[in-house]
């Protein structure tokens, strides 16, 4: 296209009313998308970015004083429950550490609970103890101990106890907490003793199931040190028991123990213990057994 030809299609362009309004908007459209690109850019600070600091295992308030200074925001948004960290100790996080995000967008906390959950206690009345512990467990309920009450059945749980008070079914305690179970029996179990097993060296907690599995109770507990905590309380061991081991003993009855935190103790427990064993034979008992046997002899003959 030659000059001539080129100043007369501009004249046609300029004379034309239509043309000219295609034209104005055509370039109004261009400055509004240039606007829009720009104002995106500016509103989502495109190109910027801000590394996402390790906040797990700080506590909420150095967490939040962290990110404050970073001009970054949080959420909480769950708790968990840890008995071995601290209460308010941030647990989890999301974006994790050394991640990369916009310095507007919020971290999502997790944080480990003050007060363990509660949980809503079964019905375990009418169940047989060993499913009844069974189940307890399975919830994060420890059974610290049997208490046996006369009944029409046996070994079948009658109630359940937590700090002393009879719980009903639905009733929410802690995670974690101990229990006691009420436990039936009948008059005929009277006349069948048990075998006191040997709980020395052992925690409370392997004490309480194997003195629980031989159908007794715990009774008192006796700490030459008193333990600071529940965690504490897990490094005591048995060093002395009431009654004895291998002592023949009525089924649900209370055993006393002692513990502390000292191996020794134990050891001197198990030295000291066979030396009152001479007292339990006496003169006067030693004449009635013999006296028994005579007579079943003599039963013995004359039959």
């Amino acid at each position: 296209m030659d000059k001539k030809h080129f100043s007369q299609f501009l004249g046609f362009i300029k004379g034309s009313l239509i043309l000219k309004n295609v034209f104005y908007a055509a370039t109004i459209l261009v400055a509004l998308l240039l606007f829009v690109l720009f104002m995106l850019q500016f509103y989502t600070h495109h190109g910027e970015a801000e590394t996402v600091p390790n906040l797990c295992g700080l506590k909420l308030e150095d967490a939040a004083k962290l990110l404050d200074n970073r001009g970054m925001q949080y959420q909480v948004i769950d708790s968990v429950y840890k008995p071995d960290k601290a209460p308010g100790m941030v647990m989890e996080q999301s974006p994790i550490g050394g991640s990369k995000i916009k310095s507007y967008r919020s971290i999502y906390i997790t944080i480990n609970a003050k007060m363990p959950p509660g949980v809503a206690l079964p019905d375990v009345r009418d169940l047989s103890l060993r499913h009844a512990q069974s189940l307890l467990e399975s919830m994060g309920i420890k059974v610290m101990g049997v208490e046996y009450v006369p009944s029409e059945y046996s070994d079948l749980v009658r109630d359940i106890k937590y700090n002393g008070q009879t719980l009903t079914p639905g009733q929410k305690i802690p995670a974690g907490s101990g229990v006691i179970l009420v436990v039936g029996r009948t008059s005929t179990d009277e006349d069948g003793n048990q075998l006191m097993p040997d709980v020395q060296s052992l925690s409370l907690e392997q004490a309480t199931r194997l003195i629980n599995s031989h159908m007794l109770s715990i009774g008192a507990t006796n700490f030459d040190v008193e333990p600071t905590n529940e965690q504490d309380k897990a490094n005591y061991i048995v060093y002395k028991q009431s009654p004895a081991a291998n002592d023949s003993v009525p089924s649900g009855k209370a055993i006393t123990l002692w513990l502390t935190k000292e191996k020794g103790k134990v050891a001197t427990e198990e030295v000291s213990t066979p030396a009152p064993a001479p007292a339990k034979t006496t003169p006067a008992v030693a004449p009635k057994k013999e006296e028994k046997k005579k007579k079943k002899e003599d039963i013995e003959k004359f039959f």
